[in-house]
């Protein structure tokens, strides 16, 4: 079990990953609409990485029995 302090900011920070996460897709959505491929990827990559770190953070909550 972790203590509730450390529960609500693992919490605050999957949300922030999330966010980070949305922001990058709706940028790489307007580059690619304007043409810029690479840019385009690059912050489909970002994305990526954002989701990839809220993941990370829900797997540890789950295996210390706590609610995401």
């Amino acid at each position: 079990m972790i203590s509730k302090r450390l529960h609500e900011a693992i919490n605050a920070q999957i949300n922030a990953e999330l966010w980070s996460a949305y922001l990058y897709l709706a940028m790489s959505m307007d580059a690619e609409d304007k043409g810029y491929k690479g840019v385009a990827n690059w912050f489909y990559v970002q994305y990526r990485e954002e989701q990839d770190h809220a993941r990370i953070l829900m797997n540890y909550l789950n295996t210390r029995e706590a609610k995401v």
